[in-house]
């Protein structure tokens, strides 16, 4: 039940009167977008890439702050999830942990168990209803709210308006469904010509279906092109990438006439697979040699070059109607890059893992006059934190913590420059099931001690730990739990011990996996058989960052 909706609403009404500067937010989320495939090298540690071009992306990270240790969750879902109800997967308004199920057993690798002793977690297909949605917040803040692209952890796309706070919703499908031939068809991203509709996108978006004509290419593709061609496209069917592109400018337009503050969520579905590019930028990197031997292939960069022209559009749609000074815009990732597909290089791993190439994304925030341009921060930050933060900017009201507690905490003083680190030390991650060969059961502490960052892995169906500092070594290479030093053995059992506290304090689902007889759970206080040597004559190892 939503008992603090009304005294939100109440709250608000004293808000909006002395909150006249309220930000318009445009909240913009690619798909499956790595931490290193954008070429502003400032976004990622002077890592990005060396083949894929996003002029409009890096402009924006010129001109606003970019987080270079943002986390997510492992796939689309649980992000999309923590986003919009500001808790970790192990909260009961949450409790999404995975794409699908907690069941995606890996049939390539040997050794693992089928079916755990008892039964993995169940998990719900999307976040309770009866919490308050980020965007329910932002309403009762006197936000109007907007949903452009992909619902997914939210219940059917007709339940946006209904359950989760949503004033317009274009909430949409990248697959069109239709009859062509008198036979049912499916095209995934490109419009399809249906037999009795004509040309048709998924829902909403239908009515941006037509083909591309040389009007359309001059009007929006020709201010953005890149060493393309645009006219190659006409007469080719549209993309649903450059269709969400003319929702949110046509929604742009509208709310440049009404005063009221607005929030324009974004969810791409770009540059998820498979990978659909369009002709005149596939035909531009088939044709450009690359010098970067993680990425190599041309449809990828040809659509990661389109999500960035779609962000340019709707980045001039700001200017063209005198919005962009007042308006927050932030560009984030749901996951990293998937295997195959691009290389997270030189982080670990893939999407689907709790490595730092499942986990660390892009994340850039422009607010003119009020964050500053071209800073970089390298402090840690959550999903989970975006609900706080913008409550914090908005003058909304948080949800009851009795009933829907907050995991996040606001990070408005590093966005405006007024600290350069956050008191909390730790972030948490559960994962109480498999996903195919990409993760099993298991859970993860990361924390701040001193001026460097630690992973501490628990590994339930082995009862084994890993541990990495990722501030020396960002690839995760070197587990410090191989061969133990005293100084590692002492980092590991005191984030152990907050690993068992959070896990034990907010009820983990764990079931339960037999080794040599004995049965693993929660991590054992004493770390099973590691030893921990004497902590005699070593420095503290926590110290609490300092505020400018």
């Amino acid at each position: 039940m939503k008992l603090t909706a009304y005294l939100m609403g109440m709250t608000a009404l004293c808000v909006m009167c002395s909150h006249a500067d309220q930000p318009n937010i445009v909240y913009l989320m690619a798909d499956d977008l790595g931490w290193v495939d954008i070429a502003f090298s400032a976004a990622n540690m002077g890592h990005g890439s060396q083949y894929h071009e996003t002029p409009n992306i890096d402009r924006l990270a010129g001109e606003g702050l970019c987080f270079t240790q943002a986390y997510v969750q492992q796939n689309c879902q649980p992000t999309r999830a923590a986003l919009l109800t500001g808790q970790y997967a192990v909260r009961p308004l949450n409790n999404t942990y995975n794409v699908q199920s907690l069941a995606r057993y890996d049939k390539r690798s040997k050794g693992w168990p089928k079916i755990p002793i008892q039964p993995y977690a169940q998990q719900q297909g999307g976040i309770d209803p009866s919490s308050t949605s980020i965007f329910e917040m932002l309403q009762a803040a006197g936000y109007h709210t907007a949903w452009f692209g992909k619902n997914h952890g939210c219940g059917a796309d007709d339940d946006l308006p209904k359950n989760h706070g949503i004033d317009y919703n274009f909430g949409s499908n990248k697959k069109a469904v239709g009859k062509v031939n008198g036979k049912k068809t499916t095209s995934n991203y490109l419009a399809l010509k249906d037999d009795s509709k004509g040309w048709i996108f998924d829902g909403p978006m239908a009515k941006y279906a037509a083909p591309y004509t040389a009007e359309y290419a001059m009007k929006n593709l020709f201010p953005f092109a890149n060493g393309n061609d645009p006219m190659r496209a006409v007469g080719t069917p549209k993309h649903y990438t450059d269709a969400l592109g003319d929702a949110v400018a046509e929604y742009l337009a509208d709310r440049a006439k009404d005063k009221t503050p607005f929030i324009a969520y974004v969810p791409f579905h770009a540059i998820h697979s498979g990978i659909v590019a369009r002709p005149d930028l596939f035909e531009k990197y088939q044709a450009k040699p690359s010098s970067d031997e993680r990425h190599t292939n041309a449809k990828y960069a040809a659509f990661v070059e389109q999500l960035d022209q779609t962000v340019g559009r709707i980045l001039l749609a700001l200017e063209q109607n005198g919005l962009a000074a007042n308006t927050l815009v932030v560009f984030t990732s749901d996951n990293g890059g998937v295997k195959g597909a691009t290389s997270n290089a030189p982080l670990r791993s893939a999407k689907g893992t709790y490595y730092e190439g499942g986990l660390r994304v892009p994340f850039i925030a422009r607010w003119p006059g009020k964050v500053t341009p071209g800073t970089v921060s390298a402090q840690p930050i959550h999903c989970i934190d975006i609900y706080p933060t913008f409550a914090e900017l908005t003058g909304g009201s948080q949800p009851d913590p009795d009933f829907q507690p907050l995991d996040g905490v606001s990070f408005r003083s590093i966005l405006l420059g007024d600290a350069d680190a956050l008191e909390r030390e730790s972030l948490f991650w559960h994962f109480p099931g498999y996903m195919d060969e990409r993760n099993h059961p298991r859970s993860l502490v990361q924390t701040r001690i001193g001026n460097e960052i630690y992973k501490l892995f628990f590994n339930y169906t082995d009862g084994s730990y890993e541990l990495y500092n990722i501030s020396k070594d960002l690839s995760e290479a070197n587990n410090l739990l191989a061969v133990p030093g005293e100084r590692s053995m002492i980092i590991a059992k005191e984030m152990n011990r907050d690993l068992r506290n959070w896990l034990l304090d907010n009820q983990a689902p764990n079931g339960s996996w037999r080794i040599n007889g004995n049965d693993v759970s929660y991590p054992s206080v004493d770390m099973l058989s590691y030893e921990i040597p004497d902590q005699a004559g070593l420095k503290p190892i926590k110290k609490k960052p300092k505020n400018k």
